[in-house]
């Protein structure tokens, strides 16, 4: 855990004010009831730090920040998701094949098959696909 003042020595123009209205809006976790006592788990300092580039460096207006904030945690699920895939590919047998042919599929996004055809943008009248 992370204390207010430690966090707030961190970066350059973090204050009070910032840090208590990202807790108020729900965009960053904090035990305790106040500056004095708030601690932060060591996961929010990544948080922090994304939104401190956001709203300070980045001037991201803050009615935008939440569905900016909403595709970034997207992204780290589809991340993590496809780590738990490949630990569960590389416990199959004939691992370094389906390896392999994973691995070039991504290469190559834009070759055809079931992957490209999804990642295509749809026109009006196109059939859905299976």
């Amino acid at each position: 855990m992370i204390r207010f003042d430690a966090m707030v020595g961190r970066f350059n123009r973090l204050n009070e004010t910032l840090i208590t209205d990202w807790i108020a809006r729900g965009w960053i976790d904090a035990a305790g009831s106040g500056p004095a006592d708030w601690r932060f788990p060591d996961g929010e300092v990544a948080r922090v730090r994304l939104l401190y580039d956001l709203q300070v460096d980045l001037a991201i207006d803050e009615d935008s920040i939440p569905v900016v904030l909403s595709l970034i945690d997207q992204l780290y699920g589809v991340r993590r998701t496809l780590r738990v895939v490949m630990d569960i590919v590389e416990t199959m047998p004939d691992t370094a094949k389906l390896r392999d042919r994973i691995l070039a599929a991504l290469a190559h996004p834009n070759a055809d098959g079931p992957a490209a055809a999804a990642d295509q943008p749809r026109r009006p009248g196109d059939a859905t696909p299976p």
